[in-house]
């Protein structure tokens, strides 16, 4: 007799089909339900933000053979820092320490696909173009029902032990799963798991959307390369309230976002030139409004982006995305059901660390199951105690991602032009490659290269503030960026370090060591 355990999956995005690669090579029997078409029969068009892969998320990649984490990297370009473009030569802001801390620009679309592939592989069974309707709860595990077309794509490999029971009629059929097993909720920002468990008083959740949204602008590859565009960088041209990123692709080719607010109304920086600019405007008056905002605001970036009339039908004419935080208050209900990655914590893209939160969600998940509910000793109270220890340990952190990416917004549109704040991130920079470097790691770096030694993000962001105020004090004895390393005063640091952050570092137990590129 087959003696694995179902578990069921909703939702074949990064996390969701991550966690059903791992899952399926442990030895769970995993059915993944997606309710959109297969993403690799599909070509790549609309909202995307290229992703930044950093090695906090890429330790849940350990999880997954050698050959696989691989190739996965292969998908990516490397990226020591940002470029900004605030007038004048071009400003290299460097991450790490050196270029041996680096992060990945790695397409969202790609990464996908190979995914999915891979989950697929490892022997998990996908089911493409099921909406789910509805969830039960009564029983041991979740009774779940999809709308699926009469044709639905992707039914690969053989059923699993849950029943179905298939209604024929009307448009759509509609299909009852009888999960043998808990249901792992993935399906992202709008989770229709989360909404149904917030219907039955599972779960309370709180959403919140930004003033601004975002749409895609293609740097096309010759007219990056003709412009000398650095490869390396996270390029950002900020404006006040708004900007344009852009992030390098295998091709040569760069994947660029433009972020603006909604109305002109929702200006929340009254005081700077730049406020009043809309998305709405740009839209209602077409591409001849869209040229002439580019021509004024971003008139170094053009040549990059192929031309004023290629730029601005972009800007006019291609979709606007939405960017919001959503916290669920409760992740788990008992051993029947879990909500992970942006079904529990969907955060604002701007520390580029949505899928790296995604993604340590599964290296802990996947922990708590080895522990409490192995595929050979599976119980509803062993998912049970997984799954709220689960939620105890992943949700100070979401929380704390969530506030940290809502300022760094705030960061990139408007500090990194500020003289000020570039000469503080020098200062920083100096100071981490100070003899003090092994007692002193700034909060990006944390954020980004941490996750063992308790380096988890809650302690990232505690540990920032303090270690912000301490850069601010060295700064006011540097005069400029380019004299940091000079100029800073290490006697002065070794005090500030031992009388206000050592304290902190002790209570919380974090060790800086593990704080590194290698996953």
């Amino acid at each position: 007799a087959d003696r694995s355990q179902p578990i069921t999956i909703v939702g074949a995005g990064l996390v969701g089909a991550l966690l059903a690669t791992v899952l399926a090579r442990r030895g769970y029997r995993v059915t993944v339900y997606e309710r959109y078409g297969d993403i690799r029969a599909i070509p790549s068009s609309g909202r995307s933000i290229n992703l930044v892969a950093t090695a906090r998320g890429l330790r849940a990649l350990t999880l997954l053979p050698d050959d696989v984490r691989a190739r996965l990297l292969e998908l990516g370009v490397r990226v020591t820092g940002r470029v900004i473009h605030a007038g004048g030569e071009p400003i290299f802001q460097r991450y790490g320490k050196d270029d041996s801390e680096f992060n990945y620009s790695i397409s969202r679309y790609e990464l996908n696909k190979f995914l999915i592939s891979e989950a697929e592989a490892a022997g998990a069974t996908l089911r493409f173009g099921h909406r789910l309707l509805g969830v039960e709860l009564e029983g041991e595990y979740p009774v779940l029902t999809f709308a699926a077309p009469h044709e639905a794509s992707g039914q690969r490999g053989v059923l699993d032990s849950a029943l179905h029971a298939e209604d024929n009629t009307g448009a759509e059929r509609e299909v009852v799963v009888r999960c043998g097993g808990p249901v792992v909720a993935a399906d992202g920002g709008g989770s229709a798991v989360r909404q149904a468990l917030s219907s039955a008083g599972a779960c309370a959740v709180h959403s919140s959307l930004l003033d601004s949204g975002y749409k895609e602008m293609s740097f096309p590859r010759a007219a990056a390369e003709a412009g000398g565009m650095a490869r390396h960088g996270l390029h950002i041209w900020p404006r006040g309230s708004h900007m344009l990123m852009g992030l390098a692709n295998l091709d040569g080719s760069f994947t660029g976002t433009i972020y603006m607010l909604n109305q002109a109304g929702d200006a929340t920086l009254a005081d700077d030139a730049s406020a009043g600019a809309s998305f709405e405007d740009v839209e209602a008056q077409g591409v001849a409004s869209a040229a002439a905002f580019l021509e004024a605001h971003y008139a170094t970036a053009l040549p990059l982006l192929g031309g004023v009339e290629a730029a601005a039908r972009q800007l006019a004419e291609n979709p606007r995305g939405i960017l919001g935080t959503v916290r669920a208050r409760q992740w788990a209900v008992g051993g029947k059901a879990v909500l992970v990655g942006d079904a529990a914590h969907a955060i604002v893209p701007f520390f580029g660390q949505g899928m790296n939160c995604g993604f340590e969600d599964v290296h802990e998940l996947v922990r708590l199951l080895d522990e409490h509910a192995a595929p050979a000793v599976a119980s509803p109270a062993g998912y049970a105690a997984a799954f709220a220890a689960f939620e105890a340990a992943r949700k100070p952190n979401a929380d704390a991602i969530a506030d940290m990416a809502l300022e760094n917004y705030v960061e990139m549109q408007s500090s990194t032009a500020d003289p000020q704040f570039r000469l503080c991130k020098a200062v920083e920079n100096a100071l981490e490659n100070s003899p003090l470097g092994a007692r002193f790691r700034s909060r990006y770096a944390m954020v980004c290269y941490g996750g063992a030694g308790n380096v988890t993000y809650a302690n990232a962001q505690a540990l920032g503030r303090v270690q912000w105020e301490i850069v601010l004090e060295l700064a006011k004895g540097v005069s400029s960026a380019e004299e940091a390393a000079a100029q800073l005063d290490v006697a002065q640091a070794e005090r500030l370090l031992a009388e206000r952050l050592e304290p902190l570092q002790r209570e919380l137990q974090v060790d800086l060591a593990t704080v590194s590129h290698a996953a």
